[in-house]
């Protein structure tokens, strides 16, 4: 995820209003960034405190406040390694904008943002929903949920058996069923989007059949339920952090009561220090080594991902299937590591920032990225070793390493679900993106031979443009695009149809033709079809015939025919 902080607020008037749950002062802006007026408000409790014998379980809703609530300000994010934000436990909060007029009577449509950052950092602050308000004239609503431990630590106790995160966004997402039609928007027309751990925590809420009527579409971004960082056993990474503050984990017993006193006991920021600790030991593991996130529970995570959307049969297949649904990513996903590389450099015995050697590829990098069900088929991982190296050229290498990445973590898993939504679907909608715009502010801190769109470049053009152009330079035309995207995406909030006046035309995926896809470019937004389609082949057909025929060897499997 792009982190960069937002400017100082600009001067609004004070604005007052009555909702159900109690007086509220806001911010009214008569030309928010000369693009319209706009109502903000900020820093609203849905959650009780998450402290004390809080901290751990699932949230408590706020509920109504005394006085008038002030709305004006940001409050903090929650707690995490990200030293730029004002960080408390008494974080869950959101953020509303409104656009043009208030007036409860409106039933505007609604977006709300669940922010990125590997389940570990980010903050709903970070990201400005007024350009997105203003452009499709709806109300789009942040939010904070726990990160880290303190929303994904893994516990044998039923109290506090993980997903606590999730368990904010859903409460978040309950408070904007019942109270956001006080600020004119309409709970039976709601979006949820969000991107990198953001994005898969929507791909995630959308198999949860309890969530019927929270929100009708999705908007997934960088990541999806069956990305291999969307979900994880946190219960290691729990005990090894807990053994670092001087709790001991009792695993001959069947009740963690204990264990999570102690933890409870701790002083957050310590807790935090010890995470830090934890994740700088993991070394090359921090390829793959995902240190919290989801869990299966069994309550709101029956089973894997996988399994639930091959289930065709199943309540959280039926529901996925009843939202309508776009799914994207960038051009160069495999950039998340790129920051990862210089933690490396010790382990490793040869110079990163000129390029990989190609028998680093399979024998390193390979090993530790690709699953257990690969790496321990000899023929299958010799495939992948052959299918993304490259002969005596070191920078070359370092490219096919990120769109190895790229392709096995992100790419793969979006198509794959792309085909499950649409196939025979009839209800609902299902759009592709690609974005390929370069961000020159991350060129310039990534090794020469990076190249392409990274992982969550297109959240500037989404979010934050007005507030970073004049510091990070952008491609000739990005203002088209940027106006291009918000329209996309709020019309697909408002219809499920994410075309309108004035637009390139955007055809829907649909898995018994090309895989039309909106290729997203500044001057050159357009149509392209079946996306990397060799390579999609090969692990969407390819390597799933291998590791399931054992005769089968990469030249003599029959692929079926894609498209």
């Amino acid at each position: 995820m792009v982190q960069i902080s937002l400017s100082a607020e600009e001067t609004g008037s004070d604005f007052h209003a009555q909702t159900r749950l109690g007086s509220i002062f806001g911010k009214r802006f008569n030309s928010y960034k000369n693009q319209g007026t706009l109502y903000k408000f900020l820093n609203i409790p849905f959650a009780k405190a998450p402290v004390g014998h809080l901290r751990f379980a699932k949230p408590l809703p706020y509920g109504a406040w005394s006085g008038t609530l002030n709305a004006t300000k940001f409050g903090p994010a929650c707690y995490q390694t990200e030293t730029r934000f004002n960080l408390s436990e008494d974080c869950l909060q959101l953020n509303i904008y409104v656009p043009n007029d208030f007036n409860p009577s409106n039933r505007k449509s609604v977006m709300v943002w669940i922010h990125g950052g590997g389940y570990v950092i980010g903050s709903g602050i970070s990201y400005d929903g007024g350009f997105l308000a203003l452009k499709g004239d709806v109300i789009v609503v942040t939010i904070n949920y726990r990160l880290g431990i303190f929303g994904f630590l893994a516990s044998k106790d039923y109290s506090a058996k993980g997903n606590m995160g999730l368990w904010d966004q859903i409460l978040a997402l309950n408070w904007v069923r019942y109270n956001i039609h006080d600020y004119g928007g309409n709970p039976r027309d709601v979006t949820i989007f969000g991107e990198s751990a953001g994005g898969t925590s929507v791909s995630l809420l959308a198999l949860i059949p309890y969530n019927r009527g929270l929100f009708h579409r999705v908007i997934i971004e960088s990541g999806v339920a069956t990305s291999t960082f969307a979900t994880t056993n946190a219960s290691s990474s729990t005990i090894r952090i807990a053994e670092k503050v001087g709790c001991i984990h009792d695993t001959l017993s069947s009740n963690d009561a204990t264990f999570l006193r102690c933890l409870r006991s701790v002083d957050p920021m310590k807790l935090i220090n010890a995470t830090s600790e934890f994740t700088s030991e993991l070394g090359l593991l921090a390829l793959k080594f995902v240190t919290f996130a989801p869990v299966v529970d069994g309550e709101l995570l029956r089973r894997e991902p996988a399994l639930l959307l091959k289930d065709k049969t199943s309540s959280e297949f039926n529901f996925f299937q009843s939202l309508d649904v776009m799914i994207g990513n960038c051009e160069t996903e495999g950039s998340i590591i790129v920051s990862l590389l210089p933690l490396l450099q010790d382990e490793l015995t040869f110079n990163i920032s000129i390029g990989i050697p190609t028998k680093e590829m399979c024998n390193t990098f390979l090993t530790y990225i690709l699953s257990e069900d690969i790496k321990s088929n000899d023929m299958v991982f010799k495939a992948v070793c052959e299918k993304y190296t490259v002969k005596e050229d070191v920078a070359e290498q370092g490219r096919q390493l990120l769109s190895l990445v790229g392709d096995y973590v992100f790419i793969k898993p979006s198509i794959s679900t792309l085909i499950d939504h649409s196939n025979n679907n009839q209800g609902s909608s299902t759009y592709q993106f690609m974005f390929f715009d370069e961000n020159s502010y991350l060129l310039s801190k990534a090794p020469s031979w990076y190249h392409g769109s990274a992982h969550g470049t297109e959240l500037t053009y989404l979010f934050l443009y007005e507030q970073v152009s004049s510091v990070i330079k952008f491609p000739k035309g990005a203002e088209i695009l940027v106006n291009q995207m918000r329209s996309y995406w709020t019309n697909f909030a408002k219809t499920g149809n994410p075309n309108g006046p004035g637009l390139p035309v955007w055809l829907p995926f649909d898995r018994n033709s090309s895989h039309p896809y909106m290729r997203l470019r500044s001057l050159n937004t357009g149509m392209g079809q079946d996306y990397r389609k060799e390579y999609m082949e090969f692990w969407l057909h390819k390597i799933p015939k291998m590791l399931s025929n054992p005769d089968c060897d990469q030249n003599s499997c029959a692929l079926p025919v894609v498209g």
